[in-house]
């Protein structure tokens, strides 16, 4: 029989192994060996000039973790992401820092260009990946081919849906008049003059 006394941990889900407490416990990693092990990480994606002082480097770490905390990710996958945004980021960064490096070559300078648009376009597939974990992501739904058949009515433009509307509120409902119609007019064709060719 159970007793008050023996306390057991609760079974984790499946798909997890130990809880982050339990990992570090067995591993013996403790929590200010782990935040600067996550520091490190984030310092390891940007690139540093071999003349920057400590004072420059650390100010570059220092923004990179401001980024990555502006994204406050909320699991793992989210961290992970929000980690290679930063350094997406800061390295799209350094390639328009290049190619604005005065005496540039023609060459030196598209190719930089190049790398940082790609980095740029890189980081809105990430920004949009993030949203679209978090449930934030827009949602489109494109109708191609719309058929109304006789007596049938049909809405041609942007339709958006406010929530609920009450009883009062509610917009005045669309009305078929099959008496009003206007027939479409057939446009004349122009005679075209061909040359001869001689």
């Amino acid at each position: 029989m159970p007793n008050g006394k023996d306390k057991r941990p609760e079974p984790l889900p499946t798909h997890k192994l130990l809880t982050d407490e339990q990992a570090r416990e067995l591993l013996k990693v403790k929590e200010v060996k782990n935040l600067q092990d996550r520091v490190n990480e984030l310092a390891n994606l940007l690139w540093h000039h071999e003349k920057m002082s400590e004072e420059q480097v650390n100010t570059r770490i220092a923004r990179a973790i401001e980024h990555f905390n502006s994204l406050e990710p909320s699991d793992g996958a989210e961290g992970m992401l929000a980690q290679q945004m930063v350094g997406t980021h800061f390295a799209a960064l350094d390639c328009l820092r290049r190619a604005a490096v005065p005496n540039q070559t023609f060459e030196g300078r598209d190719i930089n260009l190049k790398h940082a648009h790609k980095l740029m376009a890189l980081y809105a597939r990430q920004l949009e990946t993030l949203n679209k974990h978090r449930g934030k992501g827009q949602q489109k739904v494109t109708v191609e081919h719309v058929r109304v058949e006789k007596g049938g009515q049909a809405i041609v433009g942007n339709v958006e849906t406010g929530g609920k509307r009450e009883a009062d509120n509610r917009p005045a409902e669309l009305e078929h008049k099959p008496d009003d119609t206007m027939p479409l007019a057939n446009p004349k064709k122009a005679k075209v003059r061909q040359r001869k060719r001689k």
